[in-house]
């Protein structure tokens, strides 16, 4: 009996380490940007519209050395339309996952097809 309720706590204990480990790590979900749309992107349209702004520029004002600092890019003590505008919602895809595989078999427009592919077609 001390063997299987062992051997249950080892099972029970091996499927918590996956999930500890991932929260330690964290993600574009819980990055800075993140918690930047999270409280300033009011509509959540995932764009800083300008009523958002100004509650950013407000934000900054109240904490110059708070998190917003990190979009001072020319640290004038100010966030202009330009240092907003980079600030872009986390995509929550790893970096290169937006570039799609060659061998994927997504249909080609008829100019980019290979000859391969022309030359099967005909009999």
């Amino acid at each position: 009996m001390k063997a299987l309720s062992f051997i249950v706590f080892l099972s029970l204990l091996l499927l918590a380490i996956p999930g500890s480990a991932a929260e330690k790590k964290g993600g574009k979900e819980n990055g800075p940007k993140a918690k930047f749309f999270a409280k300033y992107d009011t509509n959540h349209n995932g764009v800083i519209d300008p009523d958002e702004k100004a509650a950013i520029r407000k934000g900054y004002a109240a904490a110059p050395d708070g998190d917003l600092k990190r979009f001072d890019t020319n640290k004038d003590g100010k966030l202009d339309d330009e240092e907003i505008a980079a600030i872009k919602p986390p995509s929550g895809k790893k970096k290169g996952a937006e570039k799609k595989d060659s061998n994927s078999n997504e249909e080609k427009p008829k100019d980019e097809k290979s000859d391969k592919d022309a030359s099967a077609t005909k009999p």
